[in-house]
């Protein structure tokens, strides 16, 4: 019933708006628009090299039964229309051309003194010198006087030459471009709207099917707002990229529309091996149409993405149709929504093929079954989605249930287990807690040996080694004078006190800063009674001090300070030859003390001065003196606990080595 009845009736129904009766169109002011269709004579030009005066008297003129649809062809295509003007309406009329995609559109109207240009416009024209700000090609005109005037148009396209051609009045074209752009803006609106729901349904669920669909919609959306000229009305859009976008959409669209269509029908899952192989023929072929419309060939690109989608439509169909017959659900929806969808679709190819004619019907048939296809579509994923969801739901249930009785079982063994396992472990660690009490005993006795030695050390040794010292110098400076032999062995004795005094003083003040916590004992002090106190553990006048300002009301930890200043003046005297002396300046920035320490000595080298203030490091200019690499790092750590830091300001050369030392005046807690 339905082949036999439906496709005659629908062609019926196409074919009844097309006059086929007179060749003159009447043009009147009462008329507000007046269709061409089966008014129109054809001539194809394949050479596009004649002029208005030779295609009118060329033969080979066809009268058309309704609107130009030539398909796609590079052969130029000349339309003659005889229209009777009677009293021109104000603003005179407007020749529209539906077709948004037409290339070169050139209109001539036959005067007395030859063919006039009234306007040239298409897609190869910048939109800036079309004669009419419009979406499609539009052509004002005057005729002048009333009468019978004959008009040509010249169109070249590369795209599919499909269009109707109208005559409207000027008023009434306004009207209907208003009245257009409300019916743009309400469709487009709610294809913007489609893509913003599906865009938030797909990051709510991330179903692969919903961003497939989305993928979808976006495609089909760019494509017809590209067919219809919009974008380049908009943006001005030069031909070569918006035929290379409009193809590339196309080519696009068939894989997407093909992998939606095989989703749809579930045809992964029944016939898995067809469909990887269809998959990858019609990658193949979208690659190959990709290629071709990035390349600018159009034809190439768009005229198998359409015989492929009406191979598609075709196949599916019949797919469809033998799969309602075995009974299979999922193809009770494809045939409601890709029938609606596959009939816009199939009016359409048929359309820019040139196998029907152009008309209104054909024209919005694809964008009607488009939007319905799209809604139908979108109620199915969302109920899809939804049935996942319930079944998810059923299923977590009841297993949830069967594991609740599992660990219901479960539990009471665990318990029990449990219950042993805490009282044994309560066990280990009462006894484990018992041996670390032992152990804390016994290192908090080894400690308190361990200070009480230092202690003694400290005390034992720096006694005798200060009376060496002191006598070295007395024997030094007694008279009768030394020979030079016995001078020289005074020095050496003292030299050598004096590194075990400091080797001492480095190994116990590591020692006591090691301590968890260090008290530390703040009190004013003289600093410069206490640079004199040091001067005296070296050489006479080999310690200079000089004061730049007066210290006064100095408040800090005098024996850290003292340790900190004596391994300052134990490294400059240890690197420094023994004619030179080493210079000591005292001055203040606000409120801190800064005390710089110079000696003669060798370059450091650059790699070694990030490492001087490490423990235990000594570099190369100090291997062969004695120290155990724990003097600057003593002096770092004290500056540090004292408020200050130090810092390396010259590392040797004409300058020398000199450190500043940079302390506080008075503390900070004070």
């Amino acid at each position: 019933m339905l082949r036999r009845y439906l496709l005659p009736l629908l062609l019926l129904f196409l074919l009844l708006p097309l006059p086929l009766s007179a060749a003159i169109v009447h043009l009147h002011e009462n008329q507000p628009m007046v269709d061409t269709a089966g008014y129109l004579e054809h001539l194809q030009d394949p050479t596009a090299q004649l002029s208005p005066a030779e295609a009118n008297d060329a033969e080979g003129w066809q009268r058309l039964p309704g609107n130009l649809n030539a398909g796609y062809t590079s052969t130029t295509q000349w339309l003659r229309l005889t229209i009777d003007v009677g009293r021109a309406p104000p603003g005179g009329w407007m020749l529209h051309l539906s077709n948004a995609l037409l290339d070169d559109v050139q209109v001539y109207l036959r005067r007395a003194q030859g063919w006039q240009l009234l306007g040239h416009s298409g897609e190869n024209i910048p939109r800036q010198q079309w004669p009419v700000d419009y979406r499609s090609a539009v052509i004002p005109f005057e005729p002048g006087d009333s009468g019978q005037h004959v008009l040509l148009l010249r169109i070249q396209s590369k795209n599919s030459v499909a269009t109707r051609v109208e005559i409207w009045q000027r008023l009434a074209f306004d009207d209907n471009s208003r009245r257009e752009g409300l019916f743009f803006g309400l469709h487009f609106g709610f294809y913007l709207l489609l893509i913003g729901l599906q865009a938030i349904f797909w990051v709510a669920t991330r179903s692969p099917m919903s961003g497939l669909f989305l993928l979808y919609v976006s495609l089909s959306l760019l494509n017809e707002v590209l067919s219809l000229g919009l974008i380049q009305q908009i943006s001005g859009l030069p031909v070569a990229w918006s035929d290379r976008i409009l193809g590339a959409g196309f080519a696009c669209n068939l894989l997407v529309g093909f992998r939606v269509s095989m989703q749809q029908l579930a045809m992964p899952a029944l016939y898995p091996r067809t469909s990887l192989w269809l998959d990858h023929f019609i990658k193949a072929v979208a690659v190959f149409c990709l290629s071709m419309a990035l390349l600018n060939h159009y034809a190439l690109s768009v005229v198998p993405v359409l015989l492929l989608g009406l191979a598609m439509m075709v196949s599916f169909s019949s797919l469809c149709i033998w799969l309602l017959a075995r009974g299979y659900r999922h193809a009770r929806f494809f045939a409601l929504a890709f029938g609606i969808f596959y009939a816009g679709l199939l009016i359409g190819f048929l359309r820019n093929l040139g196998y029907l004619p152009v008309t209104p019907w054909t024209e919005l048939a694809t964008t009607v079954a488009t939007m319905l296809h799209m809604i139908l579509l979108s109620l199915w994923l969302i109920a899809r989605h939804e049935r996942k969801r319930r079944s998810r739901e059923r299923w977590q249930a009841n297993r949830a249930a069967n594991l609740a009785q599992q660990h219901s079982q479960e539990l009471t063994r665990e318990v029990e287990q449990r219950t042993a396992d805490l009282r044994q472990e309560i066990h280990r660690r009462e006894l484990l807690e018992q041996e670390l009490r032992n152990s804390l005993e016994l290192e908090q006795r080894v400690r308190n040996e361990q200070q009480d030695f230092v202690a003694m050390v400290s005390h034992e040794f720096r006694t005798p080694l200060a009376i060496i010292t002191t006598l070295s110098q007395r024997i030094e400076q007694s008279a009768p004078p030394q020979t030079p032999r016995n001078a020289e062995r005074c020095q050496q004795i003292r030299g050598a006190a004096s590194r075990l005094l400091t080797l001492v003083d480095e190994y116990l003040s590591d020692a006591r800063m090691s301590e968890s916590t260090i008290e530390l004992k703040h009190a004013p002090y003289d600093l410069p009674a206490l640079l004199e106190d040091l001067s005296g553990d070296f050489a006479p006048g080999r310690i200079r001090n000089h004061f730049h300002c007066k210290p006064e009301g100095l408040v800090t930890d005098v024996g850290l300070l003292h340790i900190a200043l004596r391994n300052l003046l134990a490294n400059a005297d240890r690197h420094s030859p023994a004619e030179e002396t080493v210079e000591v300046d005292v001055d203040e920035d606000g409120d801190f003390l800064l005390i710089d320490i110079c000696n003669v000595s060798s370059n450091i080298p650059a790699h070694e001065r990030e490492r001087l203030f490490r423990k235990y490091f000594r570099g190369q200019n100090a291997k062969h003196a004695s120290g155990a690499g724990l003097g600057l790092y003593l002096v770092q750590r004290i500056s540090e606990m004292l408020g200050g830091d130090v810092t390396l300001l010259s590392a040797g050369g004409e300058q020398g080595v000199c450190f500043r030392l940079r302390l506080p005046k008075i503390p900070a807690r004070q």
